[in-house]
């Protein structure tokens, strides 16, 4: 099994600080909704965003969405071979349950996130697909106890996607970090907490980019495309 944590990442409810720019107001207004019950997204409250301190690193919840497109619709998860969490950056946990298949559509997400940061959970009743943990990222690694912590950067020992898949097999719980942020870096806390910094190239590589990498490299090393076929042959 294979945990998968995506850091610092752009996925807020708009900050009280900004709650009364024109830009939030308007778009509160147009959905009915209160300002502050609403998430922060760069393209609609631009303006608003210049007032924020780490403004490059908020406002983001398109990476959030397509990372976690790109993880849930893999064969890895489908296999169960998956765990992930989101750590938005105000610091809460979003545990997401196995077998949770998110909404395609940007404006369905961003509805389904306004209302997990809202009530801490989804659905309110039965068992939750999405929840809202409390506590800290250390509160959660510790629980979560991992044998080796990797964070994927590009300021990391160069290593191929395919080099980390062998070596995160021989690892009895690994946990592999990515930042779900735009530009920076991540939080040194959460730097003082990994055992080992990867960089899968010298660029900065989107996301969701690098996530699909780790994903696919850890199918072919695990050969999961034959067994399946495998498995789907009918009896003889």
């Amino acid at each position: 099994m294979l945990v998968l944590g995506l850091i610092d990442t752009a996925l807020e409810l708009v900050p009280a600080t900004i709650a009364h720019h024109p830009a939030i107001l308007t778009n509160a207004q147009l959905r009915g909704k209160a300002p502050t019950e609403i998430l922060l997204d760069e393209s609609i409250h631009s303006k608003a965003l210049h007032g924020l301190p780490d403004a490059e690193r908020r406002g983001r919840p398109d990476i959030a969405h397509r990372s976690l497109l790109t993880a849930l619709d893999s064969v890895l998860a489908r296999e169960e071979l998956l765990d992930i969490f989101i750590q938005t950056y105000t610091g809460e946990i979003i545990r997401i349950a196995q077998g949770t298949r998110l909404p395609r559509r940007t404006r369905r997400f961003v509805g389904l996130m306004e209302q997990l940061l809202l009530n801490k959970r989804v659905p309110l009743s039965g068992p939750p697909l999405l929840q809202v943990n409390p506590g800290t990222l250390e509160t959660y690694l510790e629980e979560l106890n991992p044998s080796q912590t990797i964070l994927l950067s590009e300021k990391g020992t160069p290593m191929s996607p395919t080099q980390l898949a062998k070596a995160l097999l021989n690892e009895a719980n690994p946990l592999v970090l990515v930042g779900g942020f735009a530009h920076g870096e991540p939080d040194s806390s959460i730097v003082r907490v990994v055992d080992l910094q990867v960089s899968f190239d010298p660029d900065a590589l989107p996301t969701s980019t690098i996530v699909g990498m780790l994903i696919h490299s850890m199918e072919q090393v695990l050969d999961l495309s034959a067994r399946r076929f495998r498995e789907a042959q009918p009896s003889p």
